[in-house]
């Protein structure tokens, strides 16, 4: 595949100040909400700034949004307040994942609040002026959602799987990777264990989880450690259904998560739960060494996790 096809870039609409403008901007938004973990669901991102109280915003869904509108942000400055109306989310988001454009609607207001483009409405501004902040709110959006750091390190077998691993659309992921010039990202081989041929391998897996071989590239361990595993809703231990305060499940006591078993003072990095292995530094993991165990019983999930 073509590294880019150039009739689909859209970083050349931005000059040097403009992308200065949203890299400067996008790094003071982290700073302030951060630190983030991908992927980042927007919903609840915007439920934390106005937690945050650092500035004043309201968003609201409704179903009145004609088909060529997602939504609107507007500035109130008599309170000094920001308001943003789109169109609503479909019923369980995100676990539905055909809808996924939603995230980045709500990713793209957020870029014009702090990009400052609300400062002067948008009737006062000349049409050129528009379709600059315009892709400037995509920019800002798309660094925001997919990291290049993380998107040209993990490795996905499909479009479909990239998307649903960033919350975003499949368009969205083409387009950037398309600025990036990286389409090849696109089609990258199913990953596979050189050594036992596993091919349960997460996209940022540097280490295979079944027989610990390494699998011929590494991630950075602060790259692998953005994307976030999904939480299991039941204890892989002892199947417990109960909230994990603190991450240990209440009935059992072992950790959700499979943390590896690394020596001295390094760090232990969560896991998949059929992990034998770490998937970031290939250390021997928690639940392995578990499964061994004389207290792990036949009718626990983790007695047949390893078979």
């Amino acid at each position: 595949m073509a590294q880019w096809i150039p009739k689909y870039e859209t970083l050349s609409r931005l000059d040097d100040s403009s992308l200065f403008l949203v890299r400067d901007r996008l790094k003071r938004f982290l700073d302030d909400f951060g630190p983030l973990t991908w992927p980042v669901d927007c919903f609840r991102l915007v439920a934390a700034i106005q937690m945050s109280r650092k500035i004043r915003l309201d968003v609201f869904e409704t179903t009145g949004f004609s088909p060529n509108c997602d939504a609107i942000t507007v500035y109130d400055p008599r309170d000094d307040r920001y308001m943003i109306s789109m169109r609503a989310a479909p019923p369980g988001w995100p676990s539905r994942s055909a809808h996924r454009r939603c995230n980045f609607t709500v990713a793209h207001e957020l870029g014009h609040i702090f990009l400052g483009h609300m400062a002067i409405p948008d009737e006062r501004k000349p049409e050129s002026w528009r379709a600059r902040e315009d892709a400037e709110a995509d920019e800002f959006a798309s660094r925001l959602l997919m990291p290049e750091e993380l998107i040209l390190s993990a490795a996905f077998a499909s479009r479909a799987e990239m998307a649903a691993a960033f919350l975003v659309s499949e368009q969205a992921c083409f387009h950037r990777l398309n600025n990036l010039r990286r389409l090849d990202r696109l089609s990258l081989p199913a990953p596979v264990c050189p050594e036992c041929g596993n091919r349960r391998i997460s996209p940022c897996a540097s280490w295979c989880r079944a027989c610990g071989a390494p699998l011929g590239r590494t991630v950075p361990e602060k790259t692998a450690l953005m994307l976030r595993l999904p939480v299991p809703e039941r204890c892989p231990v002892c199947g417990s259904g109960e909230s994990a305060g603190g991450g240990e499940c209440p009935d059992c006591g072992y950790p959700r998560t499979n943390h590896c078993l690394s020596e001295y003072d390094q760090p232990r990095h969560p896991n998949p739960a059929d992990a034998r292995f770490c998937e970031i530094c290939g250390a021997a993991t928690l639940y392995a060494e578990l499964a061994g165990s004389p207290r792990i019983t036949r009718n626990m999930p983790l007695a047949g996790l390893f078979r």
